[in-house]
């Protein structure tokens, strides 16, 4: 963290204006793919830091300026799931409740909580609210098979209060709401904006993988096989590299033509349509569940010993199987999505769509 943090890499999703990077997601999935080369959680939570920066880039300029006036290397992490509740008060709401796997809570200033309310129309909206994560209990419950550094354990609150100020409603962000009160920044495309830098760590654990076995292959692995000396030249091997290393460029095109699409309609100020959109959380999905099987190719050619303890293959298995897992990029979802929108099949009004 300290290391990361005098990179300057929490600064990426902080606005220009308030010392930070101002950084288009292109940039950040470019740094969150480098720095899955060497540890998937530090580049998980280095992603997370840029989206909760983009979310609280949101709020009004005085709340920014409470951010990140003093510390442009603040960091937000966060949840938009409404878990818990929300009672109104005086200008402001009442959270009680936990809030489930905030990747990075034990090391940012801020937490964001999402919330639920019933508007005038009688229909249920969402949104989220900032707090200060002193404010929370965190409850440890964070043990898992991989991703273990992300920290990603759960917020409770009890009879917090946060003013209107500190709340973002998703609805507004998505209609672009809050771009008018920061004309000169790009404009925020929920989910997307937040969740590609996540997938460019599925990107940089598969990249590494490769390089890691084809490496080993290179400087005369043994093989068991009684057909073939050397790793390198058996068939099946060498057709397991290819396999690997094109679904890997695959996943890595898939993702920078969403991270430049994204940017291009952010920069302009528009909101993608709703089939671009469901393509592009598609994009997402795909390049995720492509670098995981790139990774199950390789290690087949890897061999059992990658699944010693220690190993730092095993280490990249059990991070791309928890990682490629997270809600936001379920390929099942996101495929029903893309195809009720290819076919002009009903979605649902939502923010998150």
């Amino acid at each position: 963290m300290t290391a990361l943090r005098q990179a300057g890499l929490f600064r990426l999703g902080t606005p220009a204006v308030c010392g930070g990077l101002g950084a288009d997601i292109r940039t950040a999935v470019d740094v969150c793919e480098e720095l899955a080369r060497g540890c998937a959680a530090s580049s998980w939570i280095v992603g997370i830091a840029y989206g909760g920066n983009l979310f609280a880039s949101q709020l009004a300029e005085d709340e920014r300026a409470a951010l990140w006036k003093r510390d442009p290397d603040t960091i937000v992490c966060g949840t938009a799931n409404p878990s818990g509740t929300a009672e109104r008060a005086d200008n402001g709401w009442i959270l009680n409740g936990s809030w489930p796997w905030i990747s990075g809570i034990h090391h940012a200033q801020w937490t964001l909580l999402g919330f639920a309310w019933t508007n005038n129309e009688g229909e249920t909206e969402r949104g989220m609210a900032l707090v200060p994560t002193s404010a929370l209990t965190i409850d440890d419950v964070w043990q898992v098979a991989g991703m273990r550094g992300s920290g990603s354990n759960t917020a409770v609150a009890s009879d917090v209060y946060v003013p209107d100020s500190r709340t973002i409603s998703l609805t507004d962000m998505a209609n672009g709401t809050y771009r008018r009160r920061h004309l000169d920044e790009a404009r925020i495309t929920f989910h997307l904006s937040i969740n590609l830098p996540l997938v460019a760590t599925a990107v940089g654990i598969a990249a590494e993988v490769l390089q890691r076995v084809v490496t080993g292959a290179a400087q005369g692995k043994r093989a068991v096989s009684p057909l073939h000396h050397l790793v390198a030249e058996a068939p099946a091997h060498q057709l397991n590299v290819a396999d690997a290393a094109t679904l890997i460029d695959t996943a890595r095109l898939h993702l920078g033509r969403a991270a430049d699409e994204v940017d291009r309609e952010a920069r302009a100020g528009r909101r993608p349509e709703l089939r671009d959109r469901a393509r592009l959380r598609m994009d997402a999905a795909h390049a995720m569940r492509c670098a995981r099987d790139a990774v199950s190719l390789l290690l087949d050619t890897a061999g059992a010993g990658s699944f010693a303890d220690g190993s730092v293959l095993q280490r990249a298995w059990r991070d791309i199987e928890m990682a490629t897992r997270h809600a936001a990029f379920s390929i099942q979802t996101s495929m029903e999505i893309y195809g009720r929108a290819l076919l002009g099949a009903p979605l649902p009004t939502s923010p998150v769509i």
